[in-house]
């Protein structure tokens, strides 16, 4: 504190001049001390407060970032039920039209195969009636043969 220059600022604005052992000064100096040792204390509330602030600040925001990070896995869990149980269903899917797929195509076997088995057995009848037919053929044919040599040789 210079007081000096409170001497003078006092003789400035109210035409007083003070000496430097007035006890007006000693109650400045008092003031004085009075505001240093308030402002000090007033920066040690102040810096407490605002430590305490960041403190918390600190443990909000890693709260935070634990929630996030548990929401995060939470998230992949998901998707990955998600995923798997998307593969469960294509393969639950796929065996069921190729099981589909075997049931179609062995019906369609069935069915060729006894449309198979009615030609063959439709087959066998005919030949059957053809091997007839030509034994009889072959019976009428030899029949008039021999009658035929036998007018021929009757004949004669």
């Amino acid at each position: 504190m210079d007081t000096k220059a409170i001497i003078n600022e006092v003789a400035r604005r109210h035409k007083i001049r003070l000496s430097e052992d007035d006890p007006i000064l000693a109650t400045i100096t008092a003031v004085e001390v009075v505001h240093q040792i308030f402002a000090e204390h007033l920066k040690t509330l102040v810096t407490d407060v605002a430590n305490q602030a960041t403190d918390r600040l600190v443990a909000q925001i890693e709260t935070g970032r634990r929630e996030v990070a548990s929401q995060i896995d939470l998230s992949k869990a998901t998707a990955a039920k998600l995923v798997n149980d998307a593969g469960t269903w294509s393969a639950d899917k796929l065996m069921e039209a190729s099981s589909t797929m075997a049931s179609d195509f062995l019906s369609a076997v069935a069915a060729s195969s006894a449309s198979v088995q009615a030609d063959i057995i439709e087959v066998r009848r005919a030949r059957l009636i053809a091997i007839w037919a030509a034994g009889f053929t072959t019976i009428v044919s030899a029949i008039s043969l021999g009658g035929g040599i036998g007018f021929w040789l009757a004949g004669r």
